[in-house]
């Protein structure tokens, strides 16, 4: 038997004549469908080839340097440069500052709402009743909001005046009860306070949506308030603004004029918005790099006196810009991106670059807590580090001679992340490659044969075929 005939033998491959075939116009667009998807689909498979893959694990953390790099770049909204003071502490409290470490301290203008205004002799001190009316307990809180019909009701009410501060418009009804008309407006007060009270929004003057608390002081029970508040007759029933200023109420003793009243009211008046700003008319850009224990630590920055100045602590304000904090080299970043890292771990090399951090009162600070993770590619010497950002305000009550300080704590993981590049044998490739080729051309193939075996069954059907 010849050679040509022992192949033909072995042809696994075989294929139908062309004479026992025939072409359709189904068959057609299913194979141009077919080669347009194989297409895609080999392009799709050689890019995720040649594409950088990763596999991440983590491990018991190698380094054995004794100390880290903390690069900072932080400009204080409302803190000038001689007035300001970078400390560094390590956990058990010793101040570790490298003398030798550079920082710069570099002037800035300000510009904005936050930036450059000056708080005036009244402002100062209406803010300062605003926080501390606005620093309650819960307890006060409830306190605050309860009506003043009685003395035995189980709240305390301390002082009226606090209770007006605490909300933004108060509407009050100053009763006694051996008043008889005081008696037959109770319950239209109480219908008007249920229905347009508290939860009730209004618009006043600039537009600003409010609500009015209603409440009811007794005379007899509490009458040192309503001297003091200059009532002279039953009931009288006045809209309180924050500031203690009033607008009386003298139409009809019904709950529509009540409410016209109210909404007039607060209409034609403009909200005393607390608002804090700046105190200086400059802040500070300080920018540098701390060299310090690997051991958990803060580095924190806050107002001290200079010269013959001595600065009011609760009055400091340190809201400030993140424009940079990273760990380890300075550059860590670039190597990474040009090692093709993942973007989840870049975006974690330095999370809180550009964010800005405002407190809106006196005596509050913002806090960082900041967890600080290596990690390696495998195969390189080089180190980058993650981290995690968590911040509270802190709110420092009665310790008034405590200065605010932005601080940034920070701690090491014991663990470290070790990232190895993981990427497809040649021959793993070609085997997905053919699986997935074949499987996308046999499954083009069975759908055109059903289709052409009911278009074929629906011509025969209808009488159709030749």
């Amino acid at each position: 038997m010849s050679l040509p005939r022992v192949l033909l033998q072995l042809d696994q491959f075989r294929i139908v004549s062309r004479d026992l075939t025939r072409g359709t116009f189904v068959g057609s667009a299913f194979s141009v469908l077919a080669y347009g998807l194989l297409a895609l689909i080999l392009v799709a498979e050689l890019g995720a080839y040649w594409r950088p893959n990763y596999n991440t694990r983590v491990v018991m953390d190698a380094n054995e340097n004794k100390l880290m790099t903390i690069n900072f770049d932080v400009t204080m909204m409302d803190l000038p440069c001689k007035y300001l003071k970078l400390s560094v502490w390590d956990k058990f409290g010793t101040e570790k500052v490298d003398t030798s470490d550079a920082f710069h301290y570099v002037p800035v203008d300000h510009s904005g709402q936050y930036k450059g205004m000056a708080y005036t002799p009244d402002e100062i001190q209406y803010l300062e009743k605003f926080d501390a009316v606005h620093d309650v307990s819960e307890q006060e809180e409830n306190d605050l909001n309860a009506d003043w019909a009685s003395s035995s009701d189980g709240f305390r009410h301390g002082d009226l005046k606090q209770a007006i501060r605490f909300h933004e418009f108060t509407a009050i009804n100053f009763f006694a009860g051996w008043c008889i008309h005081c008696r037959r407006f109770a319950p239209t007060w109480t219908e008007a306070a249920t229905k347009f009270g508290d939860k009730t929004q209004y618009k006043d003057a600039g537009g600003i949506l409010t609500t009015v608390h209603f409440m009811k002081v007794n005379c007899v029970d509490f009458p040192e308030a309503c001297q003091e508040a200059g009532v002279e007759a039953f009931p009288t029933i006045r809209l309180y603004k924050q500031d203690g200023s009033f607008e009386p109420f003298h139409s009809k003793r019904t709950v529509d004029d009540i409410k016209n009243w109210v909404s007039s009211a607060v209409g034609n008046s403009h909200l005393i918005v607390a608002q804090h700003h700046n105190q200086f008319s400059e802040g500070c850009q300080v920018q540098g790099t701390l060299h310090v224990p690997r051991v958990p630590g803060h580095f924190h920055l806050q107002a001290e006196a200079y010269g013959d100045v001595s600065l009011n602590p609760a009055m400091t304000n340190v809201s400030h810009v993140v424009n940079h904090i990273s760990f380890g080299d300075k550059t860590s970043k670039l190597f990474a991106e040009r090692a093709n890292i993942p973007k989840e771990m870049l975006s974690h090399i330095n999370p809180i670059d550009g964010r800005n951090f405002v407190v809106t009162r006196f005596h509050e600070a913002p806090q960082h807590y900041l967890k600080v993770v290596s990690t390696q590619v495998k195969g390189r010497p080089d180190f980058f580090y993650q981290m995690t950002h968590t911040e509270r305000v802190r709110r420092l009550k009665k310790e008034k001679a405590t200065a605010p300080q932005a601080r940034f704590s920070y701690d090491f993981s014991p663990m470290s992340v070790v990232v190895e590049p993981a990427s497809k044998r040649w021959y793993e490739f070609i085997t997905s490659l053919f699986a997935i080729l074949g499987g996308c051309y046999t499954v083009m193939q069975l759908c055109g044969g059903a289709v052409d075996t009911v278009h074929t069954s629906v011509k025969q059907a209808l009488g159709k075929t030749n």
